[in-house]
């Protein structure tokens, strides 16, 4: 989380009394699984990526059989998840809680206010289309 706030690895070895050598070690090391993390869920799941990015722990491709932007995410607090951009009617949804549970989450860590009232599947949408601009990526829909 610090890497993705930016903070600089002299910052942080001081924070924790550890070198910058460490910390730029510990660094390279998460990132390294991170990538493999991410490139292995899409390679699971059949979907050529587009983008990564292991600061932000995010990667996005295209399924093809669906013909679906994916997004895959990992953070600390809720591991690696899928998300399959669609539109549906999530109201009897037995997973609605947990969309909701893991949207919350993720725009917490973005800092990116998701909008009351509309289902995962806009919330979703509204949220990685607010994330995608950030990093500046392009993603086929």
């Amino acid at each position: 989380m610090q890497r993705r706030e930016e903070i600089r690895p002299s910052t942080i070895a001081e924070e924790m009394d550890v070198s910058r050598p460490y910390v730029s070690q510990a660094h390279r090391i998460a990132e390294e699984r991170i990538e493999q993390l991410l490139i292995h869920a899409s390679s699971v799941l059949r979907v050529d990526l587009d983008h990564l990015d292991t600061s932000y722990g995010i990667a996005v491709g295209y399924c093809s059989a669906l013909k679906s932007a994916v997004y895959f995410t990992y953070s600390p607090e809720i591991g690696v998840q899928t998300w399959y951009r669609h539109e549906g009617d999530c109201s009897g949804c037995d997973k609605y809680e947990e969309c909701e549970a893991i949207l919350y989450q993720l725009s917490k860590e973005w800092d990116i206010d998701l909008p009351v009232g509309l289902p995962p599947t806009e919330k979703g949408a509204f949220l990685f289309d607010a994330i995608m601009g950030e990093l500046e990526w392009e993603i086929r829909i």
